[in-house]
């Protein structure tokens, strides 16, 4: 069709159309960008404010824990001047069912009351046009604009492009709000699973102090035994909860040994067989205790019950051997081996660093998992050479030790 064929009616209504289209495009871009919530909403209120030519206007959301508007955005208006508009609940069912856009100069009926209660607010926000900001039942806010420049009237097409407008503010605040509200119970979720997580982890440590209690020379067995798997996990990067569940399976693999005689434990010679059977039963126990308990960290309950496996099958209490023990598993068995070594026992003294270390390399492939230990030297070497900050076993260790002799010994591991 021919641009002469088209009525001016009809081109005015294109005109109309195409700058409806425009502005909600344009606003709908704001609205999506990736800025702030305040840049937005203040770029919206812009764009709504040069769209219909005025000087003035403020967005506000509806708090209904305040009962109040509270600003959002605002030009040509002093923003100090409200802090907080009051709006008890009971005038909200008025903007819910009022127009979509109000002229304050001439409002509908049912709004003659409402408009006067709050006649100086609008004064001072120099407000000729309320928006009420809707989203199905819900009042998330009002906009209010004032005069256009020059005084000039608003069309009809510009209160149903504002209206429009309007519409998608609205949904953008609402939508803002929920994703607020998400996060707030998101981090009230995190700071009582942190709670919880801490009161577990107390209650846990409680029980790992009373089995150490047992012995005077195993007092803190337990947490050496949790930080050297989780120094072996970390350097192996396992997954945060594995990591998790080699700590907790420190603290607890010896739980089995609450109903071990106290005097078999502290026994400081060789126990005779009915004795080295009680002692063997420990595993055992932990496990039943254990599997009565579903943690969110793994079967710990296993791994109580498999850290006096050896990877040649000649542990107990199964019998276990190579990849049928698990990964976790071979980790605390080391860990714990590693740390009876280096520790004072009724029965031995402990032995020193590098004579633990040489140790563990003899006993690579028959009572400990190569690959495992070689991560506990790989550890150790770092550790020894500045390499890890903080460290995670020297601290730990209850002996003096020759730095230079260890690091022969984890080299000479090497060759």
């Amino acid at each position: 069709m021919k641009p002469e064929m088209i009525s001016p009616q009809s081109q005015t209504s294109v005109r109309k159309m195409l700058y409806a289209f425009s502005s909600l495009n344009d606003l709908g871009q704001v609205i999506t960008s990736n800025g702030s919530f305040d840049e937005v909403t203040r770029s919206g209120l812009y764009l709504i404010l040069g769209t219909l030519s005025v000087a003035r206007g403020a967005i506000f959301h509806y708090s209904t824990e305040e009962e109040g508007l509270k600003i959002l955005a605002a030009k040509g208006v002093d923003e100090a001047m409200f802090p907080l508009l009051p709006l008890p609940k009971e005038e909200v069912p008025t903007l819910l069912t009022a127009p979509h856009v109000v002229n304050l100069d001439a409002a509908p009926a049912g709004l003659d009351d409402f408009i006067a209660l709050h006649g100086e607010m609008f004064r001072c926000l120099h407000a000729a046009l309320l928006v009420p900001l809707r989203v199905g039942e819900e009042l998330v806010g009002v906009l209010t604009l004032g005069d256009r420049f020059g005084g000039g009237e608003y069309s009809e097409e510009d209160l149903q492009v504002l209206a429009m407008m309007a519409q998608q503010l609205s949904v953008a605040i609402h939508n803002h709000r929920l994703f607020s509200l998400l996060q707030q119970k998101a981090e009230e979720n995190r700071t009582l699973y942190e709670d919880l997580r801490k009161i577990y982890h107390d209650t846990i440590r409680a029980f790992a102090a009373a089995i150490d209690a047992k012995d005077e020379y195993t007092r803190g067995h337990s947490a050496r035994v949790a930080a050297y798997a989780v120094a072996i996990g970390e350097e192996l990067r396992l997954p945060e909860e594995v990591i998790e569940g080699l700590r907790l399976a420190g603290l607890l693999h010896d739980i089995g040994k609450i109903t071990v005689d106290s005097s078999i434990i502290r026994k400081k010679t060789c126990l005779n067989a009915e004795e080295m059977l009680e002692m063997h039963r420990h595993p055992a126990v932990g496990y039943e205790i254990l599997s009565k308990i579903q943690f969110p960290w793994g079967d710990l309950s296993s791994l109580a019950r498999h850290h006096h496996e050896k990877i040649d099958g000649k542990g107990y209490p199964d019998g276990l051997s190579g990849e049928d023990i698990d990964l976790e598993v071979r980790i605390i068995t080391l860990a714990d081996a590693f740390d009876a070594m280096t520790t004072d026992r009724p029965y031995r003294k402990q032995i020193g660093l590098a004579e633990a270390l040489q140790e563990v390399k003899r006993c690579m492939g028959s009572q400990f998992d190569a690959d495992v230990a070689r991560v506990l030297f790989r550890v150790l070497e770092k550790e020894l050479s500045g390499g890890v900050d903080p460290p995670r076993i020297l601290p730990h260790l209850t002996m003096e030790y020759d730095a230079a002799q260890v690091c022969r010994v984890i080299r000479a591991f090497y060759q």
